[in-house]
């Protein structure tokens, strides 16, 4: 997929999130709703400056925009498989409760472990 279709699709998931139509947007942004629909579609190319404005208004980073999605869903997946390995959910929920400096103890502990192999 064409970086720019990507950022449009990224813009626009952002801009429904927020709860906002494409006139609204625009008329916020000073572009006429077929100027921010030709974005979404990927037809015309934002600039970075372009692409600040729209992150502050739709409460995004730029790096929202600007990152591989395949990357991020190669993540997602990673993070699934994870999740249902025996006691990594426990363990999960355990840690959820404790204090940052008690987090770092158990992180140091399970780094520890993995240097004994």
């Amino acid at each position: 997929m064409k970086a720019y279709q990507e950022i449009g699709q990224k813009l626009q998931k952002a801009r429904e999130e927020a709860g906002l139509s494409q006139d609204e947007l625009s008329k916020m942004l000073g572009y006429t709703q077929s100027s921010l629909s030709n974005y979404e579609l990927g037809k015309r190319r934002l600039y970075l400056v372009e692409l600040q404005r729209i992150s502050e208004i739709l409460g995004k980073p730029v790096t929202y925009f600007l990152e591989d999605s395949k990357d991020n869903e190669t993540e997602q997946d990673d993070v699934k498989a994870i999740l249902k390995t025996p006691f990594i959910k426990e363990i999960i929920f355990a840690v959820q409760n404790l204090k940052p400096a008690q987090r770092k103890s158990v992180l140091d502990y399970i780094q520890w472990q993995k240097s004994q192999r």
